[in-house]
C-alpha cells in the first residue's frame, strides 16, 4: 500500500479547510446581514440615537388648568372663579382668528354711533377712545337693586325698561341686582391689564373673558352684569343656576334685554358663555332678534 507523503497530506488537509471554512463564513454573513436587516426594521432601539431614521419621541405639552381665572368685572372682590384652560403650547402661526377667542389681525372702529342701540362692537369692531354717552344716569333710578349705590350708571334711555323689568322680576319673586354697568375706556384698559396680570401675562386667557379697551359693550352704557342674592351679588359661573339667571332668559328679551355672549356661541362672539351679562337693544328690536332665532352678535350683523 502506498503511503502518502508528508506534504501530499498537508495539502490534502488544506483543501478539506477550506471546503468547511467557506461555507461557514458564506453562512456566517447570511447571517450577519439577516440580523442586521431586520433588528433594523423590527427593532428601531437597535438603531441608536445617531443612527439613520431615528426618531424622537413625540413629546406632548399637556394643557395647564389655572383654576383661579376670574371673569370681567371691575371689582376683583366680587368676582366668583371660572376654570378656564390654558392652550396647548403650539408652533406660533401667522395672525389669524384661527382660534375663537384671538383678534383678527385688523381692527376697525365701529360702523355705527356709539348711541346706536344697534351698534356692533366686537373683536373686530371698536368704540372710539373718546367715546362716552351724554345721557348717563345713575342705575338706581329705576328702583332695582345695585351692589353699590352711586357706583353704577346706565344711559337714560333704558332707565323706564329696567324699572319695568325689575317691578315683574320680584312680583315673580325673583331678586335681581346690578354689578356692573358703563365703563369707560380708561376702566376697560385698567380692567383688562388686571386680568392679564392676574393670569401671569396668559393673554389668551384674559381675552375669552374681559374686552380689551374699546372692544367692551360695557362702554356703550347698555350693558348690564346682573346679579342676585341668591348668589351673593357675585359674577361668575354660581349665577348660571339661580332663578334671577332663568327669569332673565326668559324674560329679558320683553324690555329690551338680550344676552350677549350666549352659551354654546363662543365661537361667534369670541367670549367664554356669560349669563350674566345683557345688553339692551330695545323693545322692538329684541322682540325681532327673538323671533329670528338667532343671537345678538349676529342679529347686529343684518
Amino acid at each position: 500500500m502506498n503511503i502518502p507523503s508528508k506534504e501530499s497530506r498537508i495539502k490534502r488537509l488544506k483543501l478539506v479547510g477550506l471546503n468547511v471554512l467557506i461555507p461557514l463564513t458564506i453562512l456566517f454573513l447570511v447571517i450577519y446581514i439577516c440580523f442586521a436587516y431586520f433588528g433594523y426594521v423590527f427593532f428601531p432601539v437597535l438603531k441608536g440615537s445617531s443612527g439613520v431614521g431615528y426618531v424622537e419621541p413625540n413629546i406632548v405639552n399637556l394643557p395647564i388648568v389655572d383654576t383661579n381665572i376670574k371673569v370681567d368685572n371691575p371689582d376683583s372682590k366680587d368676582i366668583d372663579p371660572v376654570p378656564v384652560k390654558q392652550p396647548t403650547k403650539v408652533t406660533p402661526k401667522p395672525a389669524s382668528t384661527s382660534n375663537w377667542w384671538e383678534y383678527p389681525s385688523k381692527i376697525y372702529q365701529t360702523t355705527k354711533s356709539g348711541n346706536d342701540l344697534l351698534v356692533l362692537v366686537n373683536k373686530k369692531y371698536r368704540l372710539p377712545s373718546t367715546y362716552a354717552p351724554s345721557d348717563l344716569v345713575l342705575a338706581e333710578k329705576s328702583g332695582i337693586r345695585v351692589k353699590a349705590k352711586g357706583t353704577y350708571y346706565v344711559r337714560k334711555v333704558l332707565i323706564n325698561d329696567l324699572k319695568e323689568l325689575n317691578i315683574q322680576a320680584k312680583k315673580d319673586g325673583v331678586d335681581i341686582s346690578i354689578i356692573s354697568a358703563y365703563r369707560s375706556y380708561s376702566t376697560q384698559k385698567s380692567t383688562y391689564d388686571y386680568w392679564v396680570k392676574y393670569n401671569n401675562g396668559c393673554v389668551s386667557c384674559a381675552d375669552k373673558i374681559s374686552a380689551r379697551a374699546g372692544h367692551s359693550q360695557h362702554q356703550l352704557g347698555t350693558a348690564i352684569d346682573f346679579g342676585s342674592k341668591e348668589n351673593g351679588d357675585v359674577v361668575g359661573s354660581s349665577f348660571d343656576s339661580t332663578k334671577a339667571a332663568k327669569w332673565l332668559n326668559d324674560n329679558g328679551w320683553k324690555y329690551g334685554f338680550v344676552i350677549g355672549y350666549p352659551k354654546g356661541s363662543e365661537s361667534v362672539t369670541g367670549y367664554n358663555y356669560e349669563s350674566w351679562h345683557y345688553r339692551y337693544i330695545g323693545g322692538s328690536n329684541a322682540m325681532k332678534m327673538v323671533q329670528s332665532g338667532i343671537i345678538l352678535e349676529e342679529y347686529l350683523k343684518q
